[in-house]
């Protein structure tokens, strides 16, 4: 006769028996799909200063612009921004479209740098989180509410953690923008990025 073992099933009064092979071995039932739910990934924030001291000179240069455009003001209008003005910086500068969805930013990207694009692949014109990671996208949009929050350029700094590229570092100028002169709602950003020499 076939031995049973007794074991104890959550939310049951009874123990439930559990067939035992010959060798003395439990029989166990295949693991359903969908059983195992993923945790989210959780990566740390990107971390923003008031202190600008920037060691790129793109950087800097970047920050002067965008100065003389606020000319005085919170910050400069959108229609103040002239790429053309600034040719040396174009591969360092994206323009952000900050919208709010249930009362969070989002970000939309209407110029993207080819500094930028280089890490994060092609996103000229296209939603954000529809080609990064919803744990990279998360990081961006927390740095888009220290800037709404803080209301003045902010220096960023760290490892890229978008697709496996740890091991690049940035740099980034982030400042605001308004098309209107009142709500934030545009992200001036210039981005530096360094990566290890294959001689080092």
């Amino acid at each position: 006769m076939r031995e049973m073992s007794q074991i104890a099933l959550p939310g049951r009064g009874r123990p439930e028996p559990e067939p035992v092979q010959g060798n003395g071995t439990r029989e166990r039932k295949p693991m359903q799909q969908g059983s195992a739910r993923q945790r989210p990934i959780s990566l740390p924030p990107i971390a923003l200063d008031p202190q600008l001291d920037f060691h790129s000179p793109e950087l800097t240069e970047g920050l002067a612009y965008w100065q003389a455009k606020a000319a005085g003001r919170p910050m400069p209008l959108l229609s103040d921004i002239r790429p053309e003005e600034i040719p040396r910086l174009l591969p360092y500068l994206s323009l952000f479209e900050i919208t709010r969805e249930n009362g969070m930013p989002e970000l939309f990207p209407r110029l993207a740098g080819s500094k930028f694009e280089e890490v994060f692949g092609p996103l000229h014109k296209k939603p954000l989180r529809s080609v990064l990671a919803p744990e990279i996208l998360e990081r961006w949009h927390g740095a888009a509410r220290g800037l709404i929050e803080a209301g003045v350029p902010l220096r960023a700094a760290g490892e890229v953690l978008h697709d496996g590229k740890d091991f690049i570092s940035f740099e980034l100028l982030l400042a605001p923008l308004s098309r209107s002169g009142e709500a934030i709602d545009m992200l001036f950003l210039l981005s530096q990025f360094d990566m290890p020499s294959l001689l080092d």
